[in-house]
Parts: structure tokens; sequence; C-alpha cells
């Protein structure tokens, strides 16, 4: 008789959402730091030309360093303090924030409930934050829902993303004019 046979050995456990890491502890601020800087370097390097981003993908593990402590740390506020401290210092015409506000700050935003009244408060307290968040992208369900001042910081979507713009205008285009009114084959195009 046959046994069966399942595909994982027996030797390896299988990864599912109760195979979860432990949170993280806390970063003190010297080592947050550290990583701020790794990860601007990193930054650097994956913006440049295709050597630097070959070594970028070669030290990917600096990125995903934040990533992973923005998600899974107990508290990843002093990283994102020194992250956010980094890219207003930073002299590359706000190129660090951008990669900053995008990721690790949206990352927070959208799945970090938990940090949102935080982050307001320093948002009130510190301009750099404010300018953070705001570089941000999130739904705009979720904006409404984020304590004061985070909703008033994402722009208003534009009138025909809202469906309340020009109706004459479809898909963002209008017609030619030498179409007029009705068209290339004659049918109306309002």
């Amino acid at each position: 008789m046959k046994h069966h046979e399942t595909g994982a050995p027996d030797d390896e456990t299988a990864d599912g959402p109760d195979d979860v890491d432990p949170p993280r502890a806390p970063l003190d601020a010297h080592s947050a730091h550290r990583i701020a800087l790794r990860y601007r370097e990193w930054s650097l390097l994956d913006g440049g030309g295709r050597a630097g981003r070959l070594e970028a993908d070669r030290r990917i593990e600096d990125s995903e360093e934040v990533s992973q402590r923005v998600l899974y740390d107990l508290d990843p506020l002093p990283l994102l303090d020194a992250l956010v401290a980094l890219g207003v210092e930073t002299d590359d015409d706000g190129a660090f924030l951008d990669r900053v506000s995008t990721g690790a700050v949206e990352d927070v935003l959208n799945h970090r409930a938990d940090l949102h009244q935080q982050i307001a408060d320093r948002c009130r307290a510190e301009p750099s934050w404010s300018e953070a968040v705001r570089g941000a992208r999130i739904d705009d369900k979720l904006a409404s829902r984020l304590p004061s001042p985070l909703p008033d910081l994402f722009p208003a979507p534009p009138p025909e993303v809202l469906g309340t713009g020009d109706r004459r205008r479809r898909n963002g285009r209008r017609p030619s004019l030498r179409q007029g009114r009705t068209g290339r084959r004659g049918g109306r195009t309002v």
C-alpha cells in the first residue's frame, strides 16, 4: 500500500497567517538615524544610473528593513521621525522626502491605524511631518476617517474624478474642432 505524501517536507513549517514574526521592540534615536541613513544611501543609488540601480538591487535589504519596521515594529515612529528629518535636511529638491512620503509614511497611513493619532499630533507640531504626509497617497474613504489635521493635508480630487466636471468631456478629451459636435461618424459626441 502506498502512503500519501504531502508537498511540504516534514522538517519545514508552512508559512501562513499563524506564522507571523513577533513585533520588534522600538528603536532608539541613534539606531533609527543609522537605518535612515542607510535607506537614504539606497535611495540615492536606486535613483541613479544603471550601475547605481544594480548596487541598489544588491543592497535591497536596506529598503526592506525600513518597510518591515514601519509595518511591524511596536513603535516605528522613531524611525519615521529620522526619515522625515533626513528628508527635510537632504538637499535634493525634495526627492528623498517624496520617497519617504510615498513609501514609509504612506504604508503607515494605509496599514497602521493605531498610529494615526500620533501622526496627526506630529503634523500639528512639526511642518516637516505635514509636508511628508501631504506627499502620501491614500484613498478618499480613509482620508475622511483620519484624525484632524490629516484629512486637510490631502487635496480634493479634481471634479472630473468626482463626476461633477464638464459633461461634454469624456475620458478627458474633447471632440476635434474639425468634427464639430457630431463626431467622425455623424453621431453626437455630447
